[in-house]
Formats: structure tokens, C-alpha cells, sequence
């Protein structure tokens, strides 16, 4: 995985632990949210050993 990646990964499950939510995120792009568009990625953050 490419460590940009994991890192922004990594800070994303942070901050989402410290506010209490689990790890899933869904990604709209600026076009999808001024339109109220419901099609944005959803993310689901796992850890791996």
C-alpha cells in the first residue's frame, strides 16, 4: 500500500476513535455534495496483522 495512503489512513481512524464512530467513511467530491448527490465511495477502514 502506498504509505501516503496509509498514513491519511491512519490519521482518519484516529480522529474517527477520539469522536467515538467506527471506521467507515464515505468519500463525495465537492460536485456531489453542492448538488446533494448520495453517490459518494464508501470507505471502510480495517486493520490487518
Amino acid at each position: 500500500m502506498n504509505i501516503l495512503i496509509f498514513r491519511v489512513m491512519e490519521k482518519i481512524k484516529e480522529q474517527l476513535e477520539q469522536m467515538g464512530y467506527d471506521y467507515a467513511v464515505a468519500i463525495a467530491t465537492k460536485s456531489e455534495i453542492e448538488n446533494g448527490a448520495a453517490c459518494g465511495q464508501l470507505s471502510i477502514i480495517v486493520e490487518t496483522e
